[in-house]
């Protein structure tokens, strides 16, 4: 992807990087930012693609998210937090199953 959306340009501007300050502001954060909604993990359709990714290859998921064009690294090159729920939420949308559906 030539442009892709840098999931990290979401994270709180107060935090200076250090995923562990604010591991849920962060997380929410860049769900909101990209998505303007967060995983319904009661649906067990989007609970399924979760273990999907959980049990999934970490850097393969990042690639993959990559091709879709969102940039899951942060300036260290570490994933950014709740890097696994954008995959979901990438996912979802590809099988067109809803945020929420």
């Amino acid at each position: 992807m030539n442009n892709p959306i840098r999931a990290a340009d979401f994270l709180p501007k107060e935090s200076n990087g250090d995923p562990e300050s604010f591991q849920m502001a962060g997380s929410d954060t860049i769900l909101y930012g990209l998505f303007g909604d967060t995983p319904d993990y009661s649906n067990p359709k989007i609970e399924a693609i979760w273990q999907e990714v959980l049990n999934g290859d970490d850097n393969e998921t990042i690639a993959w998210c990559l091709e879709k064009g969102v940039d899951l690294l942060d300036k260290d090159g570490k994933p950014v937090p709740g890097f696994r729920d954008v995959a979901v939420m990438l996912k979802v949308r590809e099988q067109r199953l809803g945020i929420r559906g």
